[in-house]
């Protein structure tokens, strides 16, 4: 009796254990950095949201987001809430005050329905030691990086493989002993960077990931960005050419030969040919030479190229190759990349003397790569795509103020709001937007793009089109397949061939016969069947033998070479009993 009352002892232990779970980690866990949207997906939701009741637990108690799929206004953070069409919960430009636990509930007339699904939010944010007017060349600072999460605590997360590292924009390590890492004792999941900057950190970027074990789960950039006086007022954009650009006049610490310059700004997609306009052309192009700075503003005129001389393009210029001079003076530049973004000048000179202002274009080009190689794109792996405008030397603010975004949507340019998609804006850098997601079978030669709109206006776009691996070419089929369309082929020709060789054999068997009655009389005994009065001859062959000594022709041989069957009686035509009489003359 005591053994069977330890049995079940245990198994209410064990019934306990599974009802309560083991981990912290057994719930909902999901991790973004700071300014991102984040998605928290509801895992028990039912045929449609009017059940569905998000609620976050703060210290004063649990407050009601969303109640029975209709958003709460009464809320701190309503402005930012929204519902999907899968009853997750969307938070736009989250910060580190978001990290807490989440609770999706789920109500059928007023009474509770399942258990609840609870998701963790957690916050990578980062932080800098000075202002953006401290900023620049021989200044320390110092980058702070931080996981911010709630309730779970720093032994589950540190247990779970999680850990901070600094990389450059290229994914390296930063182990230069220029930088000084160090991990907050006070602090879980806290590292910080320290340097002295130099002139080359200017726009470079560093960033903070958060990964765990070997997987990336989030990550927040830092651009480097040095104070630059730059005063910006709007004008209405010119009309040059699709899409159209955003024109400004702008002034710069950079001199100027003859006054202040009208800048505009063009915006393409990598890849593109396009056609930097001109406008302050002269009569003809002689006249005209283009200029790109290889810098920023700050060292206009001291470290510029001249790509055109009066007309002429330079054949020395790194991207000469893809440079020709229109008819109307614009420059063309074909197969842009995310390196020619950059202040192109068009100058007017006569016999040696500048004529008029400076014509400023600055251009912009939206990028779009892909986190995998082609091999390892199919059904079933995971794919992010990154979105970014590479913009120079403008400021972010001021493309911000101008109304500039970025979008993801699909081939029909509807957004991709989509649960399965995950849309991620980077607070690092700006006008940078990712798409993550797992893909399936039919997204195989699907499109989705990355649209710049200035409010509602397109301003350019790059599409990326889904290739699976070892499907882009046609005589990549199956080898089961190519074996099942061979065996189809086999059986089919078969009876062919069968037919074909029984037809050889029976031909070959007639011309055997043939060759041997040749010289022979061969008669056959009538049958007795019952009509006694048939008679059949295969081959008959009658032949007369003269001397041979006389030499005298064998004019009388007849040859029958068939003669059929017949029944008796009167025969008035004698083709019935002989179907091929041949009589050979020889002379």
């Amino acid at each position: 009796m005591s053994d069977e009352c330890e049995m079940c002892l245990l198994g209410l232990i064990l019934l306990c254990v599974l009802l309560t779970g083991t981990s912290e980690m057994d719930d909902t866990h999901v991790f973004f950095g700071s300014g991102e949207d984040a998605c928290l997906p509801c895992n028990n939701a039912l045929s449609n949201c009017t059940s569905t009741t998000w609620i976050y637990d703060r210290d004063s108690g649990t407050v009601e987001l969303i109640t029975s799929g209709i958003k709460r206004n009464d809320t701190k953070i309503h402005e930012r809430l929204s519902l999907g069409s899968d009853c997750s919960l969307n938070i736009k430009n989250i910060t580190k005050d978001d990290s807490r636990s989440y609770t999706c509930r789920q109500y059928v007339n007023g009474v509770q329905e399942g258990t609840d699904a609870r998701v963790y939010l957690h916050v990578l944010h980062v932080s800098s030691s000075s202002s953006q007017s401290e900023i620049r060349s021989g200044r320390s600072l110092t980058l702070l990086c931080q996981l911010y999460y709630d309730p779970v605590s720093c032994d589950t997360l540190i247990r779970e493989g999680l850990h901070l590292i600094w990389v450059d924009e290229t994914g390296m390590n930063l182990t230069d002993s220029r930088f000084q890492i160090s991990f907050s004792s006070g602090q879980c999941l806290s590292v910080s960077l320290s340097t002295t900057l130099l002139n080359e950190d200017h726009n470079r970027e560093w960033r903070c990931e958060l990964k765990q074990r070997d997987q990336l789960k989030t990550s927040v950039s830092y651009t480097i960005k040095y104070s630059v006086s730059r005063s910006t007022s709007t004008t209405a954009p010119s009309k040059t050419k699709t899409p159209s650009p955003l024109s400004r006049s702008t002034s710069t610490t950079a001199p100027t030969q003859s006054g202040m310059n009208r800048a505009e700004d063009v915006f393409f997609g990598s890849g593109e040919d396009v056609r930097l306009p001109c406008n302050n052309v002269l009569s003809n192009c002689t006249s005209t030479t283009w200029i790109y700075n290889r810098d920023s503003v700050e060292q206009y005129n001291r470290d510029s190229v001249e790509l055109i001389t009066l007309g002429i393009k330079r054949k020395y210029t790194e991207i000469h190759e893809r440079l020709s001079l229109g008819s109307d003076c614009s420059l063309n530049i074909k197969n842009i990349t995310k390196e020619d973004p950059r202040s192109y000048t068009c100058r007017q000179y006569l016999n040696g003397v500048q004529k008029g202002t400076d014509a400023r274009v600055y251009l912009h080009v939206l990028h779009v790569s892909s986190s995998s190689s082609q091999s390892e794109i199919r059904s079933g792996r995971s794919l992010t795509l990154f979105c970014q405008l590479y913009y120079d030397p403008v400021s972010c603010d001021t493309l911000i103020r101008e109304g500039l975004h970025l979008i993801w949507v699909d081939e029909t340019g509807m957004n991709l709001t989509d649960s399965r998609f995950q849309i991620s804006f980077s607070s690092g850098q700006c006008l940078s937007v990712s798409l993550s997601t797992t893909l399936l079978n039919e997204d195989h030669n699907r499109e989705w793009r990355c649209e710049l709109k200035q409010r509602d206006q397109l301003k350019t776009s790059v599409s990326y089109t889904v290739k699976y691996s070892g499907t882009q070419d046609s005589d990549r089929t199956p080898f089961s397949i190519k074996l099942v369309i061979g065996i189809g082929v086999a059986a089919a020709l078969l009876p062919l061939a069968v037919i074909f060789w029984v037809i050889c054999k029976k031909r070959a068997g007639k011309k055997n016969e043939t060759s041997d009655s040749v010289g022979r009389s061969t008669r056959i005994t009538p049958s007795t069947d019952e009509d006694k009065d048939e008679v059949t001859y295969v081959d008959v062959t009658h032949s007369t033998t003269h001397a041979r000594k006389n030499k005298v022709p064998e004019d009388d041989k007849v040859t029958y070479s068939t003669i059929g069957k017949s029944t008796a009686g009167p025969q008035e035509d004698c083709s019935q009993l002989y179907a091929s009489v041949n009589k050979n003359h020889h002379k």
